[in-house]
């Protein structure tokens, strides 16, 4: 029996007979040149924006072990279930611990593998290198694509488009080699991969629909079955990602703004023109795009223009429904940037650059073709070719540019909360920018600069109870008593149960030598935060005073208890053994005060332990 042919690509218009190109020394140029292009953001700081809580509320990414592996894949990170991506962050903090430098550099790496996939995946799906070097520069210099790379934060975006891409790679081997199972089972296994990293991926069956279209492949019962398990693997996991109740919060906590259907439709509308805009014309980019505000009760005049141009949109496929490349390169954008369009609008942000990652590579294609088209006909070829070629050339010295100066953004706390300050209306979102702008000052001593920002953050959002902390404790920093210890009291009326603000006001009231509210104050935050060595310690330095030692053993015992690496607490601890004659105690935890950052003690140290 004669074996079955493998499915052909539909014919594209032949490309014109020329000198050949060698394609994979122009992809190698091109990968050299985005990664030079990328370069400058190896410097960049790592942000109080995402990027640092990482290593800050999760001590299996700093700790990493068996132990740790297993609990970073039965975990959520900042409402995503995102083990890989997480699990490369623990090896770059136990390969190199907190130096901003290689963690960048992965990012930088995982993109250029995936210029290299997009090259291979439009390859083998077209057969034609010059439509494949052509979406894969769009793709390596687009410079929506930044957010991607030079977020540390959105590493899942790279990272789940790496396994996807190669899903792909793979699914359209099995077409090509008469359906053997070996390469639906590899599609199959980088799949899992690609669900591991982002839950984005989800929409991979849909895609492999897509292909089979374009393929032309007849739907028959193998063809279903053989979906069955992709779908079943995008359930499972979407149900995990929901099953987050962080993720459920922010779906269903509180919106904003109220929105009615209608709006919801128009900004629905708005977030896919959206991305059709921001691919021909990458300006204004910024790190978060926020939900727009309502004047007297309407939106702003471009969400119910976007439903006009969507229509437009539409009406051009419906023009070239029988074009299988532009159809098949539409549905890849459309299945793939749909997961992100928030048709329940969440408190967050309703579209986001890195969200286009992927999904371009649908519309680059289409790009391409079209390009490709011109190139087959000798008349357009002569009226257009060199018009294409120079817009490639202009794209490429713009994009660079663009790319490296938007890099920038990311340098440093004060630089991206900028931006996103800049770019965006004053809704209460924009508060938690100013929130993060006034820690950058706050940490680099400008306190009136920190201060303005916390009132500005109080301001548009008056009922966020980390905004009065904040403020406070800049105050604190300038021993401005009773406004810290009025903004810790708001503090508290909004988030009752804010441990840090109940051990700032003990803090405020020692220094005020009021050590029965320093001690009332520290009880309660006790009370509601019980594992906050803080609190023990500033109570400890109270019942030491009143001369109370066997309490302010107690509470120093517990504080370090708490926290092992805690130089204060071992500083007070090391005095109440001095002043209980138990010298050697003390020096023991002198030494501990000094390991643990705390260079105050030299002096003890030499007192006490010779």
């Amino acid at each position: 029996m004669a074996k079955k042919a493998a499915p052909q690509a539909p014919k594209q218009a032949a490309a014109p007979k020329e000198q050949v190109t060698n394609y994979k020394l122009w992809l190698w140029i091109l990968i050299a040149v985005t990664g030079l292009v990328y370069s400058n953001c190896l410097e960049n700081a790592i942000l109080n924006f995402d990027d640092i809580e990482y290593f800050q509320l999760y001590p299996e990414v700093t700790n990493l072990s068996w132990a740790s592996v297993k609990k970073i894949f039965s975990s959520y990170y900042l409402i995503m279930y995102q083990p890989f991506p997480v699990l490369t962050f623990a090896i770059n903090y136990a390969t190199t611990g907190l130096e901003p430098m290689p963690i960048h550099l992965l990012n930088v790496i995982m993109h250029l593998i995936n210029i290299a996939l997009v090259f291979r995946l439009v390859t083998e799906l077209t057969d034609k290198k010059n439509i494949a070097f052509i979406v894969t520069f769009l793709f390596a210099l687009h410079p929506m694509n930044v957010e991607a790379v030079s977020w540390i934060s959105a590493r899942s975006s790279s990272m789940y488009v790496l396994f996807y891409l190669l899903a792909i790679i793979y699914y359209i081997r099995y077409h090509k080699n008469e359906y053997q199972t070996k390469y639906l089972i590899i599609t199959a296994l980088f799949f899992i991969l690609s669900l591991f990293s982002k839950a984005q991926a989800v929409t991979l069956p849909v895609v492999l629909l897509a292909i089979d279209y374009y393929y032309k492949r007849k739907l028959n019962a193998r063809l279903i079955i053989e979906k069955l398990p992709f779908f079943a693997l995008s359930v499972v996991f979407g149900i995990i990602t929901i099953s987050d109740p962080g993720t459920k919060g922010n779906l269903t906590n509180g919106m904003l703004i109220d929105y009615n259907a209608m709006d919801i439709f128009f900004m629905v509308c708005y977030s896919f023109m959206f991305y059709f805009f921001k691919l021909l014309l990458p300006v204004n980019l910024c790190g978060i795009y926020v939900y727009p505000p309502k004047a007297d009760g309407m939106l702003p005049w471009e969400y119910y223009a976007s439903p006009l141009l969507f229509l437009f949109i539409i009406y051009l496929l419906y023009r070239f429904r029988k074009n299988r490349m532009v159809l098949f390169g539409a549905a890849l954008f459309f299945i793939t940037i749909s997961i992100n369009i928030q048709l329940i609008p969440s408190r967050l942000f309703i579209t986001t650059d890195r969200y286009a990652y992927f999904p371009y590579v649908g519309l680059f294609l289409i790009i391409a073709y079209a390009y490709n088209s011109i190139l087959a006909n000798e008349a357009l070829k002569k009226k257009f070719a060199y018009v294409f070629q120079t817009a490639f050339a202009v794209c490429a010295v713009v994009y660079c540019y663009a790319i490296y100066e938007r890099n920038k953004t990311w340098n440093n706390d004060l630089d991206f909360m900028s931006d996103i300050i800049e770019k965006n209306d004053r809704v209460p979102y924009v508060s938690r920018a100013y929130g993060n702008r006034g820690n950058y000052y706050l940490n680099n001593g400008m306190v009136n600069e920190a201060i303005a920002d916390f009132t500005e953050a109080i301001t548009i959002k008056p009922d966020d109870g980390q905004s009065y902390y904040n403020r406070a404790i800049t105050y604190v920093k300038v021993s401005r008593w009773q406004e810290a210890l009025a903004d810790l009291d708001s503090c508290l009326r909004y988030t009752p149960d804010f441990g840090l603000a109940y051990s700032n006001i003990a803090f405020i009231k020692y220094n005020q030598r009021d050590y029965e509210g320093s001690v009332a104050a520290s009880t309660k935050g006790i009370a509601v935060s019980p594992k906050l060595p803080e609190l023990y310690n500033i109570r400890a330095a109270v019942y030491f005073i009143n001369k109370n030692y066997p309490a302010a053993e107690q509470d120093l015992d517990m504080a370090l208890k708490l926290n092992n690496k805690y130089s204060d607490a071992y500083k007070n601890r090391g005095i109440l053994y001095m002043n209980t004659n138990r010298k050697q105690q003390a020096c023991a935890d002198f030494k501990n005060a000094k390991q643990n950052g705390d260079a105050t003690v030299e002096g003890l140290i030499g007192s006490t332990c010779n």
